[in-house]
């Protein structure tokens, strides 16, 4: 299906040049004709297709037209115990991108300059998002849009399985805080009400793919599994417990919620090779919200800063909303604010959830304009490299196969350009390959090179094994939390003096406000790392707890629930890294309240 037979490469070919102009003209419209017979012999085109009726996306257009394991406690005020984590680990495998195969008849991407980058496609929905926002505001908001790999093979996968007969549904996860939770616009605490992102983006993504009233009905499913106040730190460990691992996308929205240090790239880094780890090999997206709470608390230094390097390593698309609009903030303030923000200036209005559904949906129609771009390019001959080497770089050989150096860019020797020379040759370096766009980099992001014995003065080795050696394996995360009902945190009876909390129904805690009251919960470790994960506030928890695991009170970790930042932000920590495999147990303890913080302080 994605390229031509001999006799139709003949017949655009034409016969010389003595044939005549009416004649190639025939040809290539009887080739043009058989295409055509050849898509709808493959897809039957529906009643609004047939009519071009502009006013919708037709359900079926949709790329279809062209000419180490862990525990973890969260601690609340007061002292607040909500998770304990552990996980398993594996390595990552890559997975061999599904060809694109199907055929179109009509281009999404010409008719004005920017269809041509798939920034505005010449579909109805590009048309909306772009006549609603200027084309340059769209482009700063897409922070990183890497090679689109992983969201294209999903969704082409997809489309493939239905026109193919299968009923399976294109399954979306959201992991995030209160924003994506929709506080202050959800209705009754609905946060897939009708005027919240997440119910925004699954609504037109199953009309655009072929459901709807007028479509195959419900073929979207979005899990928002999303928790007020939660972060990055909890989901690195706690994230299976919200969304489950048979997903096909998954979005990220932590740049509310995540503190900008180098911690969090760690934390960030593990919560998404665990989400590549997931056995249907989903696609990633990472969502930046912002509202003028956080420019006033940290400036343009948000937690974007350590998201945007694991975007980079990972080659993830990041959507964000800073960029787009801090700089008309900094000019209007009271009207921004007014126009996209609730009174807490953190929470976006129902306007505000438009913009950021809007953006989603922009980038989304750029993948599937993409996707009609490749088609077309495989359809007649106009990718430079094959299916099978459309990866990060391209080229005959990828890294998983190159044998050396010179195998994988053609010679050793790179001559320095000079003036007039064309830089693009025969000897076009391709090394700068991944195995392919969707792999997993073996190594985890933040941990420097030396300590896998990367060596540039030995000889090159053989093949990745070395790494495989050294490096620290994908977590499989373990949870015991008081936020979910199926691994919950479970005291032992030898606890005393903790109780349960609920936070508007949706946060669950256990809390202490008794010096000397412990909470002792067993744990099953098979790595090695336990986390503690707790709530830190100005007004809310100023009390101070240690933790420790089994007997070892003398390694015990001090946990400090005050801090004077103007957020209430959950913290996880790591009380030990030195824990043998097996069945283990940790304690909590309640050693201060605020008088003694006041001191240290002091």
């Amino acid at each position: 299906m994605g390229r031509l037979n001999s006799e139709e490469a003949d017949d655009l070919e034409g016969h010389g040049d003595s044939e005549s102009t009416g004649l190639m003209a025939r040809q290539y419209d009887e080739h043009n004709e058989r295409l055509r017979a050849r898509y709808h012999e493959h897809h039957e085109l529906q009643p609004d297709e047939k009519s071009g009726n502009p006013d919708r996306d037709s359900p079926r257009r949709t790329g279809r037209y062209l000419p180490s394991h862990t525990s973890l406690v969260l601690l609340s005020v007061i002292f607040v115990l909500c998770t304990i984590i552990v996980w398993q680990t594996s390595i990552a495998h890559s997975v061999t991108p599904e060809p694109i195969t199907s055929h179109h008849h009509q281009l999404s991407f010409v008719g004005n300059p920017h269809a041509r980058s798939c920034l505005c496609p010449e579909t109805p929905t590009g048309r909306r998002v772009c006549g609603m926002y200027p084309p340059a505001a769209l482009k700063r908001s897409q922070t990183h849009l890497g090679t689109g790999q992983r969201v294209k093979q999903v969704i082409t996968k997809f489309q493939r399985d239905r026109a193919n007969g299968s009923d399976r549904r294109l399954r979306v996860g959201i992991m995030g805080g209160s924003v994506s939770a929709c506080h202050g616009v959800a209705e009754h605490g609905d946060m897939m009400g009708p005027q919240c992102y997440g119910r925004i983006l699954g609504d037109w993504l199953n009309e655009r793919l072929g459901g709807g009233p007028a479509g195959g009905g419900q073929v979207v499913d979005v899990q928002n599994g999303a928790i007020g106040g939660m972060d990055a730190s909890y989901y690195a460990f706690c994230g299976t417990n919200h969304v489950d691992p048979d997903v096909d996308i998954v979005i990220l929205e932590f740049d509310a919620n995540d503190q900008p240090n180098q911690e969090f790239v760690l934390y960030f880094d593990q919560l998404v090779r665990v989400v590549l780890a997931f056995p249907s090999n989903p696609a990633i997206v990472i969502l930046g919200t912002w509202g003028p709470l956080l420019g006033h608390d940290l400036g343009f230094l948000t937690p974007a800063w350590p998201h945007l390097p694991v975007a980079l390593y990972y080659d993830l698309p990041y959507i964000s909303l800073l960029p787009l609009i801090s700089n008309t903030y900094l000019r209007f303030p009271h009207s921004v604010a007014g126009a996209f923000f609730r009174d807490d200036d953190i929470h976006p209005s129902a306007q505000g959830h438009k913009l950021l559904a809007d953006l989603m949906i922009g980038y989304i129609e750029g993948m599937l304009c993409q996707i009609d771009q490749d088609e077309y390019d495989a359809l007649y001959d106009q990718q430079k490299w094959s299916e099978t080497e459309n990866w990060i770089g391209g080229g005959a050989y990828t890294l998983d196969k190159a044998v050396s150096f010179s195998s994988l860019v053609g010679r050793q020797t790179f001559a320095p350009l000079t003036a007039g020379q064309d830089p693009v040759t025969e000897n076009t370096y391709d090394f700068l390959s991944l195995p392919h766009a969707a792999s997993v980099p073996i190594l985890p992001l933040p941990n420097p090179w030396s300590i896998y014995n990367v060596d540039q003065h030995a000889d090159d080795p053989d093949s990745w094994d070395y790494l495989y050696k050294h490096a620290k394996l994908n977590p499989k995360p373990f949870c015991a939390d008081a936020n979910d009902k199926n691994h919950p945190l479970k005291p032992r009876p030898d606890s005393n003096g903790w109780t349960t909390m609920v936070w508007r129904h949706e946060k669950h805690f256990w809390v202490s406000d008794k010096v000397g009251s412990k909470l002792v919960v067993d744990i099953s470790v098979n790595e090695g790392r336990v986390a503690v994960s707790y709530l830190r506030s100005a007004t809310l928890t100023p009390g101070v707890a240690e933790c420790w695991v089994d007997d070892n009170r003398r390694g015990a970790k001090r946990l400090e629930g005050y801090w004077e930042g103007i957020r209430n932000v959950p913290v996880v920590e790591y009380i030990d890294a030195m824990v043998t495999p097996g069945n283990h147990y940790v304690t909590c303890e309640v050693r201060a309240q605020m008088e003694i913080v006041e001191m240290e302080r002091d």
